[in-house]
């Protein structure tokens, strides 16, 4: 049993500075702030991204660095492979890593990273977008092709066995899924539920629910706010709960047993779980500095080594260190 193995949640937010605090089974216990490895000191306000008990910590700055969490091993990723790959004949453009997604190819045994880059023109040309794709084994970059011609909102995302998904809008504001595969190195796309969400009128949430991908709908103000929970079963949306108007809700945060219990980041920034049986919520006394800023990450704990993944392969600039603070 190690450290964390009786965490089943992270906590990401931001007080003063990025945090990670673990809950613990069975009541949800606040633990203390996880250790944060040397490296982010240097990162601008990151998000966390899960799979297999690694996390990915991305400050969207060019910064990206792997975690294991438990045994405090840690990887900075490379520089991207784009810094010298600039769209032509548009003029000067200004570049932004925007978003980035990591899961694992059952099919290669591989670790991979799949991140995007938006270049801004200075002559009204609209926003071209890069892609490319970090690969633990071979621990590098690499270009990638992209043919939409949205980017998918960073903040709106879940992995689901072996593939990413992003909510994305077109130009016309319409939303709809942006998915990833991890083995097939390639992107698809499908639409959301007809008629159920309107651009600036409804928040989204992504997770996942007894293994398919889930999509939650509510509005965008009020005190008491409902909940649409859809499913996809790969070819169609099933609308499979609507739930009562909650109170003061900021942010949807996850869903825990069929949508009896649901976090939320409260009206004053805090971290909270609503129980729809009971009516009650319970408030964990962790509160961020601003709103709609916490993340809530499923986490399940590993023995996975960064280092044992590529152990036979030739040392790279890449260093694998331990946090020994």
């Amino acid at each position: 049993m190690g450290i964390l193995s009786d965490v089943q949640f992270l906590v990401k937010g931001f007080f003063d500075d990025d945090y990670i605090r673990p809950l613990s089974n069975p009541n949800f216990l606040p633990k203390q702030n996880l250790v944060l490895p040397k490296p982010v000191s240097n990162f601008h306000q990151f998000t966390v991204a899960c799979c297999n008990g690694l996390l990915l910590l991305d400050d969207y700055n060019g910064n990206c660095l792997l975690w294991n969490p438990s045994s405090a091993e840690h990887k900075l990723l490379p520089s991207s492979s784009l810094d010298n790959v600039r769209p032509s004949g548009k003029g000067k453009a200004d570049r932004f890593f925007y978003c980035s997604g990591f899961g694992f190819d059952s099919k290669s045994q591989d670790y991979k990273v799949v991140r995007f880059l938006e270049n801004y023109f200075e002559d009204d040309f609209p926003a071209e977008h890069q892609v490319e794709l970090y690969s633990l084994n071979s621990e590098s970059w690499k270009p990638i092709s992209y043919d939409h011609q949205s980017s998918p909102f960073y903040e709106v995302f879940v992995y689901i066995d072996g593939v990413q998904y992003w909510v994305a809008y077109d130009c016309s504001q319409m939303g709809f899924i942006l998915s990833f595969d991890f083995a097939d190195e390639k992107f698809s796309s499908f639409q959301m539920p007809d008629d159920c969400y309107v651009w600036g009128k409804h928040l989204l949430h992504l997770m996942e629910l007894d293994g398919s991908l889930a999509l939650v709908i509510y509005p965008f103000k009020g005190s008491l706010r409902p909940f649409d929970v859809w499913v996809w079963n790969g070819e169609s949306w099933s609308k499979i709960l609507a739930t009562e108007p909650l109170p003061c809700p900021e942010l949807l945060l996850g869903f825990l047993k069929n949508g009896e219990q649901i976090f939320v980041q409260g009206s004053d920034h805090q971290l909270l779980l609503y129980d729809g049986v009971t009516k009650e919520l319970k408030d964990f006394g962790i509160c961020d500095e601003s709103p709609a800023t916490m993340q809530l990450v499923p986490y399940v704990e590993t023995s996975v080594q960064l280092s044992a993944i590529n152990k036979n392969k030739e040392s790279s600039s890449m260093t694998c260190i331990k946090n020994t603070e």
